[in-house]
């Protein structure tokens, strides 16, 4: 029944001309511009695309960009330090399960356990992704689904209706880029929306200000 509604909104909403995307050949030169290889993983563009087909393309910019710089041109699902590890002992909450490990997966990176309860239940997934949380790492879908949904509960919200690059990245990282003043992570994730946002012609561009400015 989800499913049903959900297509009868997608058929409506084209018809009103609602949707714009983005082709596959913008997602694959946004990443390359910006220094990284093509994805060999061809279903990433088929999720984003998917995940995103209710966006305005100057917010798929935004989105694109901070997914490329998160994710190294989506190379990576998972927290680095993490990986084989597992970091036991950090994000830790009274909503992850004993035995499992809430570090960051997905391209941007969902952490804690109650975040991957809330981005679960969002996906209509239930407690899959509480139970199994390797699963944002290993399913491609679910590794940009999460990401969007984590785009639409935390970011969006930071976002408003103001067009300020900068409070994305505050929303994302905003207490290690955003409170100590110039900052040069947060600058390359600008420079990085730039390029993006050059390969789609985005003739609207989004000021960089909101994170250390």
């Amino acid at each position: 029944m989800a499913c049903l509604i959900f297509s009868i909104f997608v058929i409506l909403a084209v018809l009103n001309g609602c949707f714009a995307t983005i082709s596959r050949d913008e997602f694959n030169l946004a990443i390359t511009v910006n220094g990284y290889a093509q994805p060999a993983d061809s279903s990433i563009y088929t999720c984003f695309e998917e995940a995103t087909r209710n966006y305005r393309r100057e917010e798929i910019a935004m989105l694109l960009a901070q997914l490329i710089h998160e994710s190294g041109g989506f190379q990576y699902r998972e927290e680095i330090a993490c990986k084989y590890t597992n970091c036991p002992g950090f994000y830790v909450d009274n909503v992850g399960i004993p035995g499992k490990y809430y570090y960051g997966r997905g391209f941007i990176q969902l952490t804690w356990g109650a975040n991957y309860k809330a981005a679960s239940q969002a996906l209509g997934l239930g407690d899959q992704l509480l139970q199994c949380p390797e699963e944002v790492a290993s399913n491609t879908r679910y590794a940009v689904f999460v990401s969007t949904w984590y785009w639409e509960a935390r970011v969006r919200p930071v976002l408003g209706d103001s067009y300020k690059f900068g409070l994305t990245t505050k929303a994302i990282n905003g207490a290690i880029e955003c409170s100590g003043g110039w900052n040069e992570r947060a600058v390359n994730r600008y420079r990085c929306y730039q390029k993006v946002a050059d390969v789609m012609k985005i003739q609207h561009r989004a000021a960089e200000n909101g994170c250390y400015n």
